[in-house]
C-alpha cells in the first residue's frame, strides 16, 4: 500500500519543515530509502571521527545517532498508540532534560547503526500493516493533533534533518576531513 504524505493540519505547526525533506510520496519507500542513506552515512564516517563535537554544547556524532534511534522509537510507538487508539501521554523530554549521556563512549558506530537497522524494520513492519483508519486516527479531545501517518512522515524528516546536520557541521568541520 501506498502511505500518501499526511495533511498539514493532521500534525503540530512546525512539522511540515520535516515533511518536506522527505522526497517521494510513498513513507514506505522513504522509510527504506533513507534506512540506506543513514546506513551509508554511519558507515562513512571514521573511526577517529566518531567521539567529534563540532563544538564544546553539541553531541558527538555518536550521541546524534542515538538520539535518531531513540526518537524513532519514540515517534513510532506514538504512531502505534494512535493506530490503535490508545490515549496515551508521551512527551519526548526538551533541553537540558533529555539526556546527553545516551552510553556512547562504551558504544561503535557499527553497533549504532545495527541497532538503527532493527529499528527501522520494525518501524516498516508497523506501517505496512496499518490501514488506511489506523494511519488517519486523530480525534483525542485536548490533545494536540497527530496521526500515524504524520508521525511516520515525521520521523524520516527528522532523521534527515538531522544526518544533513551531521554532514554539514560535523563531517565538514572535523579536523581530519
Amino acid at each position: 500500500m501506498n502511505i500518501s504524505r499526511p495533511y498539514t493540519d493532521d500534525a503540530p505547526s512546525w512539522y511540515p519543515y520535516f515533511f518536506n525533506l522527505v522526497p517521494g510520496d510513498d513513507l514506505m519507500s522513504a522509510l527504506m530509502d533513507n534506512k540506506r542513506k543513514m546506513l551509508e552515512l554511519i558507515n562513512s564516517v571514521p573511526l577517529s571521527a566518531e567521539d567529534f563535537r563540532y563544538a564544546t554544547d553539541k553531541w558527538t556524532i555518536k550521541q546524534v545517532f542515538i538520539h535518531l534511534v531513540d526518537e524513532e522509537r519514540y515517534y513510532t510507538y506514538k504512531a502505534f498508540c494512535y493506530s490503535r487508539r490508545i490515549n496515551v501521554n508521551l512527551e519526548v523530554p526538551k533541553g537540558d532534560a533529555y539526556s546527553s549521556d545516551f552510553n556512547a563512549s562504551k558504544r561503535t558506530l557499527k553497533d549504532i547503526g545495527e541497532e538503527f537497522s532493527a529499528v527501522r524494520e520494525a518501524t516498516i513492519s508497523l506501517f505496512k500493516n496499518m490501514t488506511l483508519d489506523m494511519l488517519d486516527f486523530k480525534d483525542f479531545p485536548g490533545k494536540e493533533i497527530y496521526s500515524a501517518r504524520s508521525l511516520g512522515w515525521f520521523a524520516v524528516g527528522h532523521n534527515i534533518h538531522h544526518c544533513n546536520v551531521i554532514k554539514k557541521e560535523y563531517l565538514d568541520n572535523w579536523p581530519g576531513s
